[in-house]
C-alpha cells in the first residue's frame, strides 16, 4: 500500500494496521499517513469554512461546515443510481437545505414537524437506497445543523440561500467529476429509487422509522422548549440504526455515557484554560476526531466541537446541562420509539396476513 493509499483510509482502518504491523518502517508510514491526512483535512476545512464566512457573513459559516462535510463524503460515496441524476439530486438537497430549516424555524412546532418530516424522509429515500453506504448520517446532520443555527434577519437568510446554492454546485461538481473518472455504470435511475419506496420492504420501513423517530423527538423538544433541539436530533440519528436490538441498546448506553464524559471533560478543560485559549477548542476537536477510531471517543470529542458556540449564548452551566439532557432524552426516546415502531409494524403484518388468510378461506368456501 502506497503512502497516498494509506491516507485515503480512516482511523478505524489505519489504527488496526498500525497495531498489527510488525515492520517498523511500514508502521511509521501508516502513522505518518494518519497524522498528515488529519492535518491536511483540518486545514482544508478551515479554508472552506473561513471562505464562506468571509463571503456570506459569520452567521453563515455553518454553510461552509455543511459544504465541506458533504465534499469529503461524496468525493467517494455514491447514491446508487446514475451519476448525472445523482449530481442533480445533490443540488436538490441543497435546495431543501436553503428553504426547509428556515421555514421550520419560523413556524409553530406542528407545522415545523411536518416540514422537517417531509424534508428528512425525502433526503433519506433519495440518498439511502443502498443502506450500506449510510449517506443519511451526514445529510441529516447537515440539515439539523442549519435548523439549529438560524438567521437573525432576512438579509442573512438570503445570503445563506446563495451560499447553499453555491455549496451545492461545488459538491455536485466534485461528485460528478470524481465518479465519472471511475467509469462505473449504475443501472438504477432516480425513478427506480423513488418507486422502490415500499412500506412492505425492510429498507423503507427503516427509512420511515428514522424520519419519524428523529422528528417526533424534535417536536417533543420544541414543545418542552429545549434550547438546542438539534442535539436531540443528533442523538436519535446516532441510535436509530439499521442494526440488531442488542447493538441498538449498546449504542444507546454508549451515547449517554460518553456524551456525559465529553461534557464533564469539556467543563473541566474550559474552566482551567485561559480565556484566550478557549477559542482553540473547536479547532483541536476537529483535529482529534480524525484520530478517533471508535464511536465512543468520537462522541466525547464531538462535545468539544458542539459546546463552545452554545456557551456564548447559554452560559457554561446551562450549556452542559442542556447537552446532557438532550443526549439522554434523545437516546432513551430512540430506544423506546424503536420498540414501539417495531411492535406497530408487527401487528400490522399480522393483521394483513390474517385478512389474506380469511379471503383465501372465503374463496375456497365459494368454490
Amino acid at each position: 500500500m502506497s503512502f497516498y493509499q494509506a491516507m485515503q483510509l480512516g482511523a478505524a482502518q489505519l489504527k488496526p494496521l498500525i497495531k498489527e504491523e510488525s515492520d517498523k518502517k511500514i508502521k511509521q508510514k501508516y502513522i505518518g499517513a494518519l497524522i498528515i491526512k488529519n492535518i491536511l483535512c483540518m486545514l482544508f476545512c478551515i479554508l472552506i469554512v473561513s471562505s464562506f464566512s468571509s463571503i456570506f457573513g459569520s452567521e453563515n459559516s455553518i454553510v461552509g461546515v455543511v459544504t465541506v462535510m458533504l465534499i469529503l463524503t461524496f468525493r467517494s460515496a455514491n447514491l446508487d443510481f446514475k451519476v448525472k441524476q445523482s449530481s442533480v439530486t445533490l443540488i436538490g438537497i441543497f435546495l431543501i437545505y436553503s428553504v426547509a430549516p428556515y421555514l421550520s424555524n419560523i413556524s409553530n412546532p406542528i407545522l415545523g414537524f411536518i416540514i422537517n418530516f417531509i424534508s428528512i424522509i425525502t433526503i433519506i429515500v433519495l440518498t439511502c437506497h443502498n443502506m450500506m453506504y449510510a449517506n443519511h448520517i451526514i445529510l441529516i446532520l447537515s440539515y439539523f445543523l442549519l435548523y439549529g443555527n438560524g438567521v437573525s434577519s432576512v438579509e442573512v437568510y438570503l445570503s445563506r440561500v446563495i451560499g447553499l446554492l453555491f455549496g451545492g454546485i461545488i459538491v455536485a461538481s466534485i461528485f460528478y467529476i470524481k465518479h465519472k473518472k471511475t467509469k462505473k455504470e449504475y443501472d438504477n435511475t432516480i425513478l427506480d429509487v423513488i418507486k422502490g419506496f415500499d412500506i412492505k420492504t425492510e429498507r423503507s420501513r427503516w427509512q420511515l422509522k428514522l424520519a419519524l423517530g428523529i422528528n417526533t423527538a424534535v417536536l417533543i423538544g420544541e414543545f418542552m422548549h429545549f434550547p438546542k433541539t438539534m442535539w436531540i436530533a443528533f442523538a436519535c440519528m446516532s441510535v436509530i440504526q439499521q442494526t440488531t436490538k442488542e447493538k441498538l441498546n449498546v449504542r444507546c448506553k454508549s451515547r449517554i455515557i460518553f456524551a456525559i464524559v465529553g461534557c464533564i471533560t469539556f467543563f473541566v478543560i474550559y474552566t482551567v484554560l485561559p480565556e484566550q485559549l478557549r477559542t482553540m477548542l473547536p479547532l483541536m476537536a476537529g483535529l482529534m476526531v480524525g484520530f478517533c477510531a471508535t464511536y465512543e471517543w468520537q462522541t466525547v470529542v464531538n462535545s468539544f466541537s458542539a459546546l463552545p458556540s452554545a456557551v456564548a449564548t447559554l452560559g457554561l452551566t446551562d450549556t452542559i446541562t442542556s447537552r446532557i439532557v438532550s443526549n439522554v432524552f434523545g437516546s432513551l426516546y430512540s430506544k423506546l420509539f424503536d420498540n414501539l415502531y417495531d411492535k406497530v409494524i408487527y401487528h400490522m403484518d399480522n393483521r394483513f396476513n390474517n385478512e389474506d388468510e380469511d379471503e383465501f378461506e372465503q374463496i375456497e368456501v365459494n368454490i
